[in-house]
């Protein structure tokens, strides 16, 4: 045994018994498998939006497309809290094995729902289960690399969610360019889009399968206090880093920090406990300032970016009726007839119809996926540049900020629709801001109130997602204008609160005032 074996040897901290397995090939694949899980999980959220906007054999309005598209951020917001709960006493891997499974499951049984309701009913169970991913995938990458990778290896795992949007079109253009229909029952057909699901879905299977080959954190597990085991995945990780036997580690015992050790606790009791003294001073006035910013930048990124093939479709039909003239708003809000190739039994067929929020093309046309793809790999590439410059991420946030409100307001400025469409998409570049904010809760609290702030942050993020969702499809096909005023006004109000940030270059506190 290897209490046994530790009696005499001087114990080893966890931190310097961690750094001792090195960095090497399981490390590289235990990121690699973690950032295909986020990148499915961003992946099957934004795709389902495609799948939405192509689903025409469900007959959807707008205000339906609007639930269906904001139905997995409200999943989300339900349950991220309790996964993280599990994955603190259950365990990283565990958490992520069943939950990637089971979401996988029921994401592919979306493809055959009869009705729209039904398929949000799925669609939101499948999100409960698979966004256990969106905290436990960081969690197993932090406690199983060391210290000297760790941060840069967040930083890749980040940029690829800002990147899954882009892979969604990736995959969404050649799948709908299929034109088949087959029976099945209770007259539900099975057509491209229905195929698209199970398309979406297929990098959480295979994440599902490639997390079962790796091991438990033996963080955790040491601060289980099953430091046997623990011992044992150290061992292993370092014979696969460095390619010799278990035996040559080394390292007989565990000691941990006073006070690493969880005491385990009913959930209602941990959430109290570590929520409340973020509300209360010194915290309070820098978690509302914060909390707010992050509901801004969600708010504006995602809900407009969700809409963006929608609305990039309508403004297709409307050029090709002979509507050149006029920015975004004056194409998606126009009722000039147009030919619009309809889905009818699964035929496409070219009619006369009337340009409107409610048209469904059953297709992704070529030009909106590139403009989809180009945009987010270009974000995702400037979040890499932003990430080396943690000197000046006050100043960086600030400007993008500033960037999407001046956005918004040109973006009704244009005369014509390409320079309207560019500017609606750099609307969209609050997402850039997120890794900086992700930042801020880091330095800005002490250890023991990093993670349940975090948590937190992402529950404001996606309530505002899921209302700012809703309120997009209600109001920028009737008052589009108006919509873009207000909202820019609304990003340059965190422009403000932003402003009182503390300096880059100010000693960090672990109290703020």
């Amino acid at each position: 045994m290897v209490a046994e074996e530790a009696k005499g040897d001087a114990a080893t901290p966890f931190e310097d018994a961690l750094e001792k397995t090195g960095n090497g090939l399981y490390n590289v694949l235990l990121l690699m498998t973690c950032s295909l899980i986020l990148l499915a999980i961003g992946v099957d959220m934004f795709g389902f939006s495609l799948v939405v906007a192509a689903a025409c054999d469900l007959d959807l309005t707008v205000t339906e497309k609007g639930i269906l598209t904001s139905i997995p951020f409200i999943g989300i917001l339900f349950v991220s809290y309790l996964w993280g709960y599990i994955s603190d006493t259950r365990g990283r891997r565990l958490t992520l094995v069943v939950c990637m499974q089971v979401g996988f499951v029921l994401s592919c049984l979306c493809s055959v729902t009869p009705n729209w309701i039904v398929l949000a009913f799925l669609k939101f169970l499948a999100i409960c289960f698979s966004c256990a991913a969106n905290s436990a995938t960081y969690t197993l990458v932090g406690e199983s690399c060391i210290q000297r990778v760790r941060s840069k290896y967040m930083l890749l795992m980040t940029c690829l969610i800002l990147l899954s949007p882009a892979v969604a079109g990736v995959l969404t253009y050649p799948t709908l360019k299929l034109n088949f229909e087959a029976d099945l029952w209770f007259g539900v057909v099975f057509r491209p889009w229905r195929l698209l699901t199970i398309v979406l879905a297929l990098p959480s299977g295979l994440g599902a399968i490639a997390i079962y080959f790796f091991h438990e954190s033996p963080k955790f597990l040491a601060n289980r206090g099953r430091t046997d085991e623990a011992l044992e995945v150290l061992r292993s990780m370092y014979a696969i880093n460095h390619r010799n036997s278990k035996d040559e580690y080394g390292v007989k015992s565990l000691k941990l920090d006073e006070g690493t050790v969880k005491v385990q606790t009913s959930l209602l009791r941990a959430m109290f406990e570590q929520s409340a003294p973020l509300f209360r001073p010194p915290y309070l006035w820098r978690t509302l300032q914060l909390f707010y910013i992050v509901a801004v930048v969600y708010i504006t990124n995602n809900s407009f970016l969700v809409w963006l093939p929608h609305i990039l479709n309508l403004i297709r039909l409307s050029l090709e009726s002979g509507s050149a003239a006029g920015n975004i708003c004056a194409l998606i809000s126009t009722e000039e007839k147009a030919l619009v190739p309809t889905a009818v039994n699964g035929t496409f067929n070219t009619t006369i119809a009337t340009v409107t929020p409610d048209v469904c093309l059953g297709t992704i046309e070529e030009n909106v996926m590139m403009t989809l793809i180009a945009s987010q790999s270009v974000f995702s590439f400037l979040n890499f540049v932003i990430s080396y410059l943690p000197n000046r991420r006050k100043a960086v946030l600030i400007s993008i900020l500033c960037l999407s409100s001046l956005s918004g307001v040109f973006l009704n400025l244009m005369p014509e629709p390409i320079s309207s469409v560019f500017f609606f998409v750099i609307f969209t570049c609050t997402c850039l801001g997120m890794g900086i904010l992700a930042s801020y809760f880091v330095d800005l609290y002490p250890t023991s109130y990093r993670g349940m702030v975090a948590c937190l942050s992402i529950m404001v993020g996606r309530t505002s997602t899921f209302v700012g969702i809703n309120l997009v499809g209600n109001l920028i096909f009737h008052h589009c204008q108006v919509t873009f005023y207000l909202w820019s006004l609304l990003v340059f109000s965190s422009v403000i609160a932003a402003w009182f940030l503390p300096p880059d270059k100010a000693p960090v506190k672990s109290t703020v005032i």
